[in-house]
């Protein structure tokens, strides 16, 4: 299991669509900080969840996710392309984000069934 944690930075890497864009647009930005912040929110609870030892699972999160984003921007720059401290900047800005809000909010779907209907939603409960 730790090495997967080890491995999530360069499965983000692969796994993410935003570092194919090649303009500093405000669409560009925003989908580096929501790509973020969904990686982080995502790792904060795969840590909190398989790893109930390690003490905060949010920063180790981020650390995961804004790895990703500066990670990414290097494979772009080392493959040809240009290495954008925007996108560095936008996706580690949208890492922290995320983590802080998972850490604070639980974000969890919810199915209900009832005669035969099914209603799909998510759910966010706050914690204390």
């Amino acid at each position: 299991m730790k090495k997967l944690l080890y491995c999530l930075p360069l499965v983000g890497v692969i796994l993410n669509p935003s570092a194919a864009c090649a303009d500093d647009c405000f669409n560009s930005e925003a989908s580096h900080f929501l790509g973020s912040a969904a990686f982080a929110s995502v790792s904060t609870v795969v840590i909190a969840k398989y790893f109930p030892k390690v003490k905060k699972p949010a920063l180790k999160g981020f650390m995961i996710a804004a790895s990703e984003a500066v990670i990414a921007e290097g494979v772009s720059h080392f493959t040809g392309g240009k290495f954008s401290a925007l996108d560095a900047i936008s996706g580690s800005a949208g890492a922290a984000a995320g983590a802080y809000a998972t850490n604070k909010w639980y974000v969890a779907p919810r199915l209900n069934s009832r005669d035969g209907e099914r209603t799909y939603a998510v759910m966010v409960v706050k914690r204390f």
